[in-house]
């Protein structure tokens, strides 16, 4: 049964000169309601750090993209300023030209030709085609360079936001492992299994999914049983998980594409009632901090938290009962 956490109101006390006053030690109910605690915020802080993760990898595509563009382009540039060059040096020995061209086709950086627009207006009399994709190819190449810089300091951003969310999560890690240790077999024996990893054990799903699921659910099932007793990772992508990881990577085997974190995957479902869920669906709780894969029968397959692995719950369990949030059809 999952105990609430209360603090207790401080008492001053007189202790003799030179005397610490001892801190008090936690009981076991505290220690199991402080790790509840910190299983639910590191579910949420799992979810924040995902989608900065995302956010950094999205950036750096587009930084890479736009750095192909950028080199494509800086080779188009080079070759026609060397065209240029060759047909302006021509015009020039002939008398033809405005002694400011060759200002303008030595100028090594797109912004240069751009400065010198008067110049170029001497020239474009002619209507050259090649000095016509000049200027254009000057002007896209300016403007992808600006866009390639403001790409990396975003890239830049999200990656320190990506990072400091891990910083984070790894301080709560920490903590959880080291009441993990300190509760020992309690840990696995309160009945509240969102917050002190009790439930069954990994054995209650080795056997394989046998149920009656079929098409795309039975697909998403049989992975998922497969992965029984696989230990949690945070941010996990495979082939060790965290919640939302396992459920995105079991669709995937059915080639369902669904969001990485939970408040995304229950955005991209359709609300379905708790009396009428069908095996596949996902079950979400904790304010969208965790979500697990209906088994049937009451049941859901799920990937907890730090110290636990791949298995089956209830949800009729105290803690995932009261932390319903609802369930999602895809």
């Amino acid at each position: 049964m999952l105990v609430t956490l209360c603090v207790a109101a401080s008492v001053a006390l007189t202790l003799p000169a030179g005397t610490a006053e001892a801190k008090p030690k936690q009981t076991l109910s505290q220690a199991k309601a402080e790790l509840t605690r910190l299983n639910s915020k590191f579910d949420h802080q799992d979810n924040t750090y995902n989608k900065a993760k995302s956010q950094w990898q999205a950036a750096d595509k587009r930084l890479k993209a736009l750095n192909a563009s950028v080199k494509q382009q800086r080779r188009s540039w080079e070759d026609l300023r060397v065209r240029v060059a060759q047909m302006a040096a021509s015009a020039y020995k002939s008398g033809s030209a405005n002694a400011d061209i060759p200002a303008l086709v030595s100028a090594k950086d797109p912004q240069s030709v751009l400065d010198q627009m008067s110049a170029f207006a001497q020239v474009s009399k002619n209507r050259s085609t090649e000095l016509s994709q000049f200027l254009n190819v000057a002007q896209l190449l300016q403007r992808q360079q600006a866009q390639a810089k403001q790409a990396e300091t975003d890239l830049a951003q999200k990656k320190n936001a990506a990072l400091d969310q891990k910083k984070q999560m790894e301080k709560l890690v920490t903590r959880q492992k080291a009441l993990i240790k300190k509760l020992g077999p309690a840990a696995e024996s309160g009945g509240g299994g969102g917050g002190d990893d009790s439930g069954p054990m990994p054995s209650n799903c080795g056997g394989g999914y046998t149920g009656s699921a079929t098409g795309k659910a039975r697909t998403v099932l049989v992975w998922a049983y497969s992965k029984c007793g696989s230990p949690y990772l945070y941010g996990g992508n495979g082939p060790r998980y965290d919640c939302s990881g396992f459920t995105m990577a079991a669709y995937r085997q059915a080639g369902v594409s669904i969001p990485r974190v939970v408040p995304d995957q229950y955005d991209a479902t359709s609300r379905v009632s708790r009396a009428n869920l069908s095996p596949g669906d996902l079950v979400f709780f904790d304010n969208l901090g965790h979500v697990g894969i209906y088994v049937g029968g009451g049941k859901f397959i799920h990937d907890p938290h730090t110290g636990s692995y791949v298995k089956i719950d209830s949800l009729s369990n105290v803690w995932y009962s009261s932390h319903y949030v609802g369930a999602g059809q895809l």
